[in-house]
């Protein structure tokens, strides 16, 4: 099976699946047991293209913050709308440079539609070809596609990972799911840095554990990439607010030991 391009997915909006979706992340399948204690903010690319592994990166390290980059191996060495997409060498620099690699699946289906056989496999896949790339780091971080899952799956994730990140915007905290955290989405549109900005502003004021995720980081991105310079605008924000920008293990790490198991 081959890689599924965000182009041609078309999530499923009935009723009954939208309904679903609510129940599921109300299944909390592995609470975070700790408050964070001060706030620890994750910009992370999905896919991810070469010019999040590039452009993104360099911003990152602009500040001297980490970030996390989920590989969907299907896409690897391909193009699509978000441009080219990453490959060993990629992989290689990013760790070389302290940013994590998160496991995105063989083929970027959607888990909501597939059989906990098939998914799992599916991730199986994609954690064997991370490894044949030459990744010599584990893979603690997931990343659900298109942010679809099902209740009776994430509890499947949660002796393979630590963190499977989803996309529904929101903080996270003492509670939290750790296999569907919330995440604010970085796309071409102003209102997405508006709420991106917004999320950054409120967690200087309440210690709190945030995701900012995009794809492609181009002048002209893709639907769902961003512009440079807007990245630079809320990565040196969160640096101003006095956050944490790290990894997503290093916030875990951090929460973890500040607030107990």
């Amino acid at each position: 099976m081959t890689a599924q391009t965000m182009e041609a997915y078309q999530p499923d909006r009935s009723l009954p699946a939208k309904v679903t979706r609510r129940l599921t992340r109300w299944s909390v399948a592995s609470p975070l047991k700790a408050s964070p204690q001060r706030t620890q903010i994750c910009f992370t690319f999905d896919d991810f293209p070469k010019s999040a592994a590039d452009t993104g990166a360099e911003i990152l390290d602009e500040v001297g913050a980490k970030g996390c980059f989920y590989a969907c191996t299907g896409m690897a060495s391909t193009t699509n709308l978000s441009g080219d997409l990453f490959d060993a060498d990629d992989l290689k620099a990013l760790t070389a440079g302290g940013h994590e690699i998160g496991a995105h699946t063989q083929t970027h289906l959607d888990c909501a539609r597939s059989d906990t056989a098939t998914v799992l496999a599916d991730i199986d896949t994609n954690l064997a070809q991370l490894a044949a790339m030459g990744l010599e780091t584990p893979v603690t971080q997931f990343a659900w596609p298109y942010g679809e899952t099902r209740a009776r799956l994430k509890p499947k994730l949660a002796s393979r990972f630590d963190v499977a990140r989803g996309v529904l915007a929101g903080p996270n905290g003492k509670g939290s799911d750790l296999m569907q955290l919330s995440a604010y989405e970085l796309d071409e549109s102003e209102d997405s840095v508006a709420r991106a900005t917004a999320a950054i502003e409120r967690s200087a004021r309440l210690p709190t554990w945030l995701f900012i995720f995009t794809h492609d980081v181009r002048e002209r991105p893709s639907p769902w990439g961003t512009r440079p310079d807007r990245l630079r605008r809320l990565v040196r924000l969160a640096r101003n607010t006095g956050a944490e920008l790290v990894t997503p293990s290093m916030a875990l790490s951090t929460i973890r030991g500040k607030g107990g198991a």
